[in-house]
């Protein structure tokens, strides 16, 4: 099964579980601040963190969602390069050629099957 998220992704969600645990404990002292169960200073700290916890969560769920985007990104340009590549399978190698000067995703599915061929016939690619 593939990963939905890269590395990096999950590294932002494990760090906004981790905040809002964190805003959840601070916001239960700040509370038990105010009722006088615990120190007001310490409730007032508390509720300081808890502020700080919330900025934080939302700043990391914006980056998650762009590294989200990118990830999601990169796998349907993968997709959609496959699908190139097979389509142009049929070509010739003159036409591929000139597909792939003009540069592009089909230029670079263009490209991968000029180098598999080159390879099978054990050719070097050009540098």
């Amino acid at each position: 099964m593939t990963r939905l998220l890269s590395d990096s992704a999950v590294e932002y969600r494990r760090t906004i579980w981790m905040m809002v645990v964190t805003a959840v404990l601070a916001l239960v002292i700040a509370i038990l601040g105010a009722r006088g169960y615990v120190p007001v200073a310490l409730g007032f700290a508390a509720i300081v963190l808890f502020g700080v916890c919330v900025l934080l969560v939302a700043v990391f769920g914006v980056k998650l969602q762009q590294q989200t985007r990118e990830d999601l990104d990169k796998r349907n340009r993968r997709g959609m390069i496959v699908m190139l590549a097979s389509a142009l399978g049929k070509q010739d190698d003159e036409a591929l050629a000139r597909i792939a000067a003009n540069g592009g995703d089909a230029g670079e599915a263009a490209d991968m099957i000029l180098l598999t061929r080159r390879a099978r016939a054990g050719q070097k690619p050009p540098r």
